[in-house]
C-alpha cells in the first residue's frame, strides 16, 4: 500500500510516500481501507519534534490519528461490526495511509448523512470538545464558554458542543471570514483579536464579570491573558500549545490566584479508557444532526505536506482531510 512517512524530525523535512505493508488487525481492531483521513494540529506538532508526543515516536513513522473508511478486515474479537460498514474512528496512529487500523472499542458506524470525508474529521475534534466542556469545565446552561481559535476543526466542535449545552458562547477568530463562519456555528459573539482586545470584549461583553470557561488552543501564546479574560473561579481549559513551536508559557502566579482559577490540561490518550462510554453519545448528536463538520479542503496522500502547510498558516475554516 501507500503510505505517507516521517522520516525524520523537523517541518522543514518533507513527508515522503513509500511503499508501505497493510496492517492485519489484532485481536480487538478493525482494518479499513482508507476513505479519508483527518489531519489534525497534533500531527503537525508531533512531526515538529518539539511535541510531548514526540519522543514517544519511533522515526520512521505514519502519522494521522484518525480516519473513516470500509471495513475489510476484523479481529477475532470484534463481534459489533461487519465487514464492509462504513465506519470512523481514532486511528492507532499512521491514518495517512490506503488501510489503518481502527481501535475496534472506540470506532462509530458512519451514518449515511456523512462523506468519508467528514467522517474522517469527526472523532478528535468532537472527543476532544467533550473531554473539555463535559468532562473537565463540567459547564451548565448559561454560563459563558470563551472558544479561542472558533474556526478550526476543534473550535468548529466546541462553539457547537457549548451551544447544545445551553451556553453562551463567545469566540476568537482572525478574520471576517472566519467571525461569519463561527456565528454560523452558534457563536453569539464573535471576537477579531487582530483588531479588538479580547480581554476588554469578554469584560464589556460580561459586564464586568469575565467568561466562566476559557478552551485554549494556543496555551503559550494566550495563557496570561486568558487568565485576565476568566471570571473568579472561572475554568481554564488547555487542548494545545502552539503548532511548531515552543510549548512554554509566561504567566504570573498572582494572576491566577485572584481569580481562584482551575486549569486543566488535557490529552486524548488519557481520555482512551472512556470512550467506550461516550461514543454512543458522539453517534445521539450526530443523528440528531446537531453538530455538522466542515471540510475546507481535501489533499490526496502525496499532497500530505501542502496540507500541514495550510495548518501552519491557518487559512481554511474546519477540517482539513487526505484521501487515498
Amino acid at each position: 500500500m501507500k503510505a505517507v512517512f516521517v522520516n525524520k524530525f523537523g517541518l522543514e523535512s518533507p513527508m515522503r510516500l513509500q511503499e508501505a505493508d497493510i496492517p492485519r488487525p489484532k485481536s480487538e481492531q478493525i482494518l479499513i481501507k482508507l476513505g479519508a483521513s483527518g489531519v489534525n494540529p497534533s500531527d503537525v506538532a508531533t512531526r515538529s519534534g518539539k511535541s510531548h508526543h514526540s519522543p514517544h515516536m519511533k522515526i520512521p513513522y505514519i502519522p494521522g490519528l484518525e480516519a473513516s473508511g470500509e471495513i475489510v478486515e476484523l479481529g477475532d474479537e470484534v463481534k459489533e461490526f461487519r465487514v464492509g460498514q462504513r465506519v470512523f474512528g481514532r486511528s492507532l496512529g499512521g491514518s495517512y495511509s490506503e488501510f489503518v487500523c481502527l481501535d475496534g472499542k472506540v470506532a462509530s458506524v458512519l451514518p449515511d448523512s456523512y462523506s468519508f470525508e467528514e467522517g474522517a474529521g469527526i472523532t478528535l475534534p468532537l472527543r476532544t470538545a467533550w473531554n473539555a466542556l463535559v468532562i473537565k469545565a463540567k459547564v451548565t446552561p448559561g454560563e459563558t464558554v470563551l472558544v479561542q481559535g472558533g474556526a478550526g476543526g476543534v473550535g468548529m466542535a466546541t462553539i457547537q458542543l457549548a451551544r447544545e449545552m445551553g451556553c453562551r458562547v463567545f469566540a476568537t477568530v482572525s478574520s471576517s471570514k472566519k467571525a461569519s463562519f463561527c456565528s454560523e456555528l452558534g457563536a453569539t459573539e464573535t471576537i477579531n483579536y487582530r483588531e479588538e482586545n479580547f480581554i476588554e470584549k469578554c469584560s464589556e461583553l460580561t459586564k464586568g464579570m469575565g467568561v466562566d470557561v476559557i478552551v485554549e488552543t494556543a496555551a503559550n501564546e494566550n495563557f496570561h491573558l486568558d487568565l485576565k479574560a476568566i471570571k473568579v473561579n472561572g475554568r481554564i481549559v488547555l487542548m494545545g500549545a502552539g503548532l511548531g513551536k515552543n510549548p512554554r508559557a509566561d504567566f504570573l502566579v498572582s494572576d491566577m490566584m485572584e481569580k481562584d482559577a482551575r486549569v486543566f490540561g488535557i490529552t486524548g490518550v488519557n481520555l482512551a479508557k472512556k470512550m467506550p462510554f461516550i461514543i454512543p453519545k458522539f453517534s445521539t448528536l450526530l443523528e440528531k444532526g446537531s453538530i455538522k463538520f466542515h471540510v475546507d479542503k481535501v489533499f490526496p496522500l502525496e499532497n500530505a505536506n501542502d496540507a500541514h502547510e495550510l495548518m501552519l498558516n491557518g487559512n481554511f475554516l474546519g477540517k482539513l482531510v487526505l484521501v487515498p
